[in-house]
């Protein structure tokens, strides 16, 4: 099934957001990680002297508290990832535009904080204890190191995450596809001839080929090795062979004849009849079929221009 082509396009630059990083699975990876590492975080670095905000707690009690804080500010994150995963399949949106959408989760997160800061006191015992703040600038100073501390929060697990998530998406898709598109190159080197029962009967590098000849029901195919001309009966018909090899350089030109233009080394025009000249020495010149004139042409041009 295809997917819904994006109606709108939100995007200040040229390339789309890669799609790996808005899958439902992938969200949920990155959910999870960053909130294990929220929780190491806070609770090894206690930013925003959250330790400071319930007089005497203990550790255990910190943990339980600022475990509940991650868990909400992570369900915050979930609602923004869940609105962007609906978002970007209708809209289309790249790298800077995600950028800004994260440090929207940011500012975000940066303001409940402080709400949550505000609801057990700690900008009074803020201010009680730097009495050069007013309340709102007290709040606003607590606000600045909020968005810095929880930058850091995120940002390290979002990086670290889209790295591992790209290193996948290489593994995955990215390095298959290049191997891929070399094998078909390389396989585009050699031609495997099938006989009329469609098995593979003689294998041979595309390059080695010079012409091959009808003769009844068999295609005689003239190859070259060590310098030297040889010839394999193959029991199919030119016609199908023709169908075989169209996506080949060796193309046909006569009733009775196939040529490789990898080895046509000139077109001669005697009179109304074109005659192919070889690159190789002691070939015999092969004509070219009045029907066949104008494809043999266009076909050598071609060739000779990847040669």
């Amino acid at each position: 099934m295809q997917e819904n082509k994006k109606k709108y396009s939100l995007r200040f630059g040229n390339k789309d957001l890669p799609s790996f990083l808005v899958t439902k699975e992938n969200i949920r990876r990155l959910i999870f990680f960053t909130t294990i590492y929220s929780l190491v975080f806070i609770n090894i670095f206690r930013p925003f002297n959250s330790e400071t905000w319930i007089p005497g707690i203990n550790t255990m009690n910190y943990f339980l508290y600022s475990s509940l804080m991650v868990l909400v500010g992570c369900a915050l994150i979930s609602i923004s990832r869940i609105i962007m995963h609906i978002f970007v399949k209708k809209i289309s949106i790249g790298y800077l535009e995600y950028i800004i959408w994260i440090f929207c989760e940011i500012s975000i997160l940066a303001v409940f904080y402080v709400f949550l800061a505000y609801k057990v006191g700690y900008i009074d015992n803020y201010i009680v204890a730097n009495p050069e703040f007013a309340y709102w600038d007290a709040t606003f100073e607590i606000l600045r190191k909020t968005i810095a501390n929880t930058t850091w929060m995120l940002l390290i697990p979002y990086i670290i995450s889209f790295l591992y998530l790209y290193n996948e998406h290489l593994i995955r898709v990215v390095i298959p596809q290049k191997d891929e598109q070399i094998l078909e190159k390389e396989e585009g080197k050699v031609i495997q001839f099938k006989d009329d029962k469609n098995e593979v009967r003689f294998t041979l590098a595309c390059d080695k080929i010079i012409y091959i000849e009808s003769s009844d029901n068999y295609s005689s195919i003239k190859y070259i090795n060590n310098e030297k001309l040889y010839d394999f009966m193959l029991r199919c018909t030119l016609k199908k062979l023709s169908e075989d090899l169209k996506d080949t350089p060796i193309q046909r030109c006569h009733r009775s004849f196939m040529i490789n233009f990898e080895h046509v080394a000139s077109l001669r025009r005697e009179n109304t009849e074109i005659c192919i000249e070889f690159d190789v020495k002691g070939i015999k010149e092969i004509p070219v079929s009045k029907s066949y004139n104008e494809k043999i042409m266009e076909s050598f041009v071609t060739y000779s221009k990847h040669k």
